[in-house]
């Protein structure tokens, strides 16, 4: 069974090993950071998906202002067994559950494309697809890497 809790500051060393696989493979940067857990354990929009055998996912996101309406912004959702649907679907519904009780009403998410089961999971769930392209462009040091 599935649980889905909020996201604490203590949950880096217990999240690691979701990380250190997934990222490269999925083609993102890694976001979970002694920082980055800091940051969105604060958000109300972070969750873990554990059992009793230990942590299955979590999902960071965040509410921002766009200077109209607020938006919550899923930045990434990872399990660590590519399989674990139902891993995947709970931190989904807890991250729309947050919003929905925060009274933010629209959301968006950054997904790889070739995640082919979240992609998938936000189309059944009632997400869309926008037509836009996301640039990015790094300055200082750390675009010259």
């Amino acid at each position: 069974m599935v649980r889905v809790r909020p996201l604490e500051s203590d949950d880096l060393e217990r999240l690691a090993s979701l990380v250190s696989s997934g990222a490269g493979q999925a083609g993102e940067e890694t976001l979970l950071t002694r920082g980055a857990v800091s940051f969105y354990s604060r958000s109300g929009h972070a969750f873990v998906a554990e059992d009793d055998a230990g942590a299955r996912g979590f999902a960071l996101a965040q509410a921002v202002w766009n200077g109209v309406r607020p938006t919550v912004r899923l930045q990434t959702l990872r399990v660590a067994d590519e399989g674990d649907d139902a891993a995947r679907a709970s931190l989904l519904e807890a991250v729309t559950k947050s919003a929905y009780d925060a009274a933010v009403y629209d959301l968006v998410a950054t997904v790889p494309e070739r995640d082919d089961k979240l992609n998938a999971l936000l189309a059944v769930q009632g997400w869309s697809a926008e037509p836009v392209r996301t640039w990015c462009r790094t300055l200082g040091s750390r675009g010259r890497s």
